[in-house]
């Protein structure tokens, strides 16, 4: 018992004799008093090592970025817009053919001589008098009354001319219960005037033509040789809807 305690007395100053140095291990000199040690720091992390590629090693191949077509980069050609029909883009009339307009000239003559030369064809057994003066029925196809022989007339001059030739009031012609009736008489032709030529002139306005007439002159006297020529000029147009002589005459 006595030997227990003996031992238990040398551990207690054992104990004793470590209390200025235990926890102390790894610090030189001394702390001055009144001071504590300042705490340990942290241990950093270490970083993570980064691995170095040796010189036989092969490189992890990366895949190759996706290349996008390129647009096409030419303009689209815009499709141009269909022309409307306006009333100004009606299709323009062509002009009459020379044998039309040659024919027209005939009718113009014909037409012109009924007032100047000889009236027009008339049945001598229908006869109307007015003021001693003896009328005969018009017998022509086509024209039976004043009105006839004015729309007639229309179709062949200027409204100037065919007032000229038949002006309201005139005594030439006259209705008789709506029928036409005429004057006889008349005043001839020349009769020293030789071969007729005509062409169609056409210039720059496809609205107007020109009828030239040549006239050949004779004299009977030298057994009807040609001593000069004669030229007329008939503009031949359109007026409206209408292809018309505006300027007219007989051949004489």
């Amino acid at each position: 018992m006595k030997k227990r305690w003996v031992l238990l007395l040398a551990l207690f100053l054992m104990l004793a004799g470590c209390t200025g140095s235990c926890g102390r291990e790894g610090v030189t000199g001394s702390v001055p008093p009144g001071e504590s040690l300042p705490p340990p720091a942290s241990a950093a992390p270490l970083p993570t090592p980064t691995p170095v590629e040796s010189a036989g090693a092969v490189p992890t191949p990366t895949a190759a970025p996706t290349i996008s077509p390129v647009p096409d980069l030419q303009p689209t050609p815009t499709p141009e817009p269909e022309p409307e029909d306006t009333p100004d883009s009606e299709p323009v009339e062509e002009a009459p053919s020379d044998e039309e307009v040659l024919e027209c000239y005939r009718l113009a003559q014909q037409a012109f001589a009924w007032f100047q030369v000889a009236p027009l064809p008339f049945d001598p057994t229908d006869s109307r008098e007015v003021e001693g003066v003896l009328y005969y029925r018009v017998d022509y196809p086509g024209i039976g009354s004043l009105s006839s022989l004015r729309g007639y007339l229309k179709g062949l001059f200027s409204d100037a001319l065919v007032e000229e030739l038949l002006p309201y009031g005139s005594t030439q012609y006259l209705d008789f219960d709506g029928v036409l009736y005429v004057q006889d008489g008349g005043r001839g032709t020349n009769l020293y005037r030789g071969a007729e030529y005509t062409q169609v002139m056409r210039g720059d306005n496809p609205n107007r033509l020109v009828v030239r007439v040549t006239v050949e002159e004779v004299d009977p006297e030298l057994d009807d040789v040609v001593t000069g020529t004669v030229t007329y000029d008939f503009p031949y147009e359109k007026v409206g809807e209408r292809w018309i002589f505006t300027d007219f005459s007989l051949v004489r």
